[in-house]
This record gives structure tokens, sequence and C-alpha cells, in this order.
């Protein structure tokens, strides 16, 4: 797990110094969520707002570290390790870029939520979108509808499709940042669907593909 999980370890950790850090300086009261609109609607303690991220990124590791031994198709795992070790990195990344922004807006910097989190979240996609592709066949992690499960090849015509998709899913919530107000999050949500929904049905007409050639 530590050889494998070493720079979300890292990232982790890094939260947790972060936040003991700002705690001195913040406020009793800190905000940690935000409207469509980006405004601040959801308050905490501040000992809550700033450990409860990093305890999920604890709880994130953990559970992206156990879930290949409970994959029937666990011996997948090793076709696809560094893959997995750059997909666990990048959520820990993501959350770790959550933590930052939240802290220093609670520490009056005068940080833009609504530019930066539809950005982050882009980046991700992206990440996820180029590395998609050398998913191999498991239940936890990729694109796993009846037909990526049930056939090698469905999977790989999809994950193949996907990482594209994600990676344009990717460039356009970027571009969402720059769009103001309650239709920047609209699009995001519209983005993300529309993506999702695309990629299933290609993954459905792969597997009917796949059926004309085994009759």
């Amino acid at each position: 797990m530590v050889k494998s999980n070493r720079l979300a370890i890292v990232l982790t950790v890094f939260a947790y110094v972060i936040s003991l850090a700002a705690i001195p300086y913040l406020p009793d009261q800190v905000a940690i969520h935000w409207n469509a609109a980006g405004e601040a609607d959801g308050f905490s303690n501040k000992w809550v707002g700033a450990f409860l991220p990093p305890l999920l990124m604890t709880g994130l590791l953990i559970f992206m570290s156990a879930l290949p031994k409970f994959d029937p198709k666990k011996a997948n795992y090793s076709r696809f390790q560094k893959s997995y070790r750059i997909v666990n990195a990048a959520l820990a990344c993501f959350f770790l870029l959550l933590h930052i922004v939240t802290l220093a807006y609670n520490l009056g910097f005068p940080v833009d939520v609504g530019l930066l989190v539809p950005i982050g979240v882009g980046a991700l996609l992206i990440v996820l979108g180029n590395y998609m592709p050398k998913i191999k066949p498991n239940y936890f992690i990729g694109i796993r509808t009846p037909w990526t499960l049930e056939s090698e090849a469905v999977w790989n015509k999809t994950h193949r499709l996907g990482g594209k998709v994600f990676i344009a899913m990717g460039m356009l919530s970027m571009l969402t940042a720059f769009w103001r107000g309650e239709m920047q999050f609209v699009l995001l949500i519209v983005i993300i669907i529309f993506g999702n929904l695309y990629i299933i049905v290609q993954s459905f007409l792969y597997e009917q593909q796949e059926q004309r050639k085994r009759s």
C-alpha cells in the first residue's frame, strides 16, 4: 500500500499540515459549502472545517487501497497498477485543491470559488480520461456497464472511447469557469450527464457489434 500510494499519502499528510498551520488564524465559524451562484451557504466549527477534508482524503486513501483485495478480478490490477496509482493521486490532488481553496477563502484571501472549482473538476476529468484506456476489467474502477463487465473486448472499446469523452468533458468543464451565476452549475452538470450517457449508449452498441461477430 505505502509504495503504490506514496504520492496520495504525501498529499494527504500535507492536507493535515496546512490544516494545523491554518487553525490559529481561522474564525470560529468557517464556510464549507457554496451554492450554484458561488455564495457561501454552509458553515461549521473551524475544527470540523479544517480537518474534515483531510479525514475524507484519508478515508479515500484507505478505500482505494482496499478495493483490489475485494475485487473478484483482483489479478487484473497488476496489469494497470501505474494507472491505478495515478488515478488515486489525481483524486487526492483534487480534494487537496478543494481543501486549500476552502482554507484560503476562510482566511480572507480573495479566492474565486466559482472559477477554481470548475477548473479543478475539468483537470481531474482530463487526467482520468488520459489513463482510462489503460484500465483493465475490474468491478470497482472504470466504466462498469453490464456489457463491459461481460466482455473484455467491449470493456476495451468503451474505455478507449471513454478516455476521449472524459478529456472533452474536462475541457468543456473548464470553460464553464468563465460563465457566472447558477447557469455555470447547470452547464457543468449537463456536460457530465450527457457525456456519461453517450458512453453508456456506445457501450451497448459495442456489445451489439460483438454479438453480431459471434453469430
